[in-house]
């Protein structure tokens, strides 16, 4: 979890650790808020949230019990954390449950009285659910045809002072291509625009191209055709000439990765808006796509901070990026004090 809280830019966690590949939590903060832990379990985080100028609030992360079995549990649990506190609360995780039977797509209608079980352990801790913007399920099995399942298994849910303290908290279903849960985005404010500074871009050689089939081709051809005077002129024009042509290729062959990720994400955002289920082959095809560009950030963000020491796959862009911007940083501080004398 270390490498991924660095990668978000947080400076503080609390983890539960998993069993084996199953389970684990985990809930990280920056240093503008204080964050005071009560307890935690495989299924819960319930902290105290303690923010500058504004009153205390609580929040759980949860996670229910999926065996239908143990799902009792999850609302013993839920009620077992109300009791413990009069503050402000919001609720967000995997329920694992559905509230209503239009909250599932596919195979069998769900049985009345889970649903009923799930309401009652809300209307007894006295949680709202504050709805969402997006696509209605969450989660769906990844199964074909008559198998396939979709269920808005997670949420948000919040008490009502906790809603009076963030009127206008919104709450957000976002599409991945990498996991078959959707994540939540809550935001309780209006963003603020960003401008990003323009900078000059400097060409180098990528190590992502070298997995394309077509660089090697680029790259003998533009050696063969050059042919100056000279035997350091003719190195020197060569490899001019070969960065040119493999800049020039670079940007036919993988374009501006940043925009085709935005573009390909607001594709799948629509074909799943349209339904899952009708536009499976699509968006597995579309999934496969942008995670190939997530690889291709990686690499470039990978060789610029010089962390080797990290798999590719492990989706570190930011971190990677965070590394390289404080070598750039370390660099132009050292050759500022050897201009000095120091």
């Amino acid at each position: 979890m270390e490498p991924i809280k660095t990668e978000l830019g947080f400076t503080s966690m609390l983890a539960v650790p998993s069993n084996g590949r199953r389970g684990g939590l985990a809930m990280l903060w920056k240093t503008d808020m204080k964050i005071d832990t009560q307890t935690y379990s495989p299924h819960h985080i319930d902290v105290q949230v303690l923010i500058p100028s504004t009153q205390p609030w609580r929040l759980t992360g949860l996670y229910g019990y999926s065996e239908e079995q143990l799902k009792p549990e999850t609302w013993r649990l839920m009620k077992h954390l109300y009791n413990r506190s009069t503050l402000p609360w919001l609720c967000v995780g995997d329920y694992n449950e559905i509230l209503v039977s239009e909250e599932k797509n596919g195979r069998h209608p769900k049985p009345l009285p889970p649903m009923l079980a799930f309401r009652n352990t809300l209307l007894a801790c006295g949680l709202i659910d504050l709805g969402y913007h997006g696509y209605r399920y969450t989660w769906r099995n990844g199964r074909e045809g008559e198998d396939f399942i979709e269920e808005r298994l997670d949420r948000v849910c919040a008490s009502l002072d906790w809603s009076e303290l963030y009127p206008t908290a919104k709450v957000h279903h976002l599409t991945v291509s990498y996991s078959d849960h959707d994540p939540i985005l809550i935001t309780t404010s209006p963003q603020n625009a960003q401008h990003n500074r323009r900078r000059q871009k400097i060409h180098r050689f990528e190590e992502k191209w070298v997995a394309h089939p077509e660089c090697e081709k680029v790259i003998r051809d533009s050696w063969t055709q050059t042919q100056p005077l000279g035997p350091m002129n003719c190195l020197f024009e060569k490899i001019k000439a070969c960065r040119a042509h493999l800049v020039a290729w670079s940007i036919t062959a993988f374009g501006n990765t940043r925009t085709r990720l935005i573009e390909k994400q607001q594709v799948l955002e629509e074909l799943v808006a349209q339904g899952y289920e009708s536009n499976r082959e699509r968006i597995n095809i579309l999934r496969r796509e942008i995670n190939e560009l997530i690889h291709h950030e990686e690499v470039y963000w990978r060789q610029r901070s010089r962390s080797i020491w990290l798999p590719a796959g492990d989706k570190n862009t930011r971190f990677f990026h965070q590394r390289a911007s404080q070598r750039k940083k370390k660099n132009t501080i050292e050759g500022l004090h050897d201009k000095d004398g120091v």
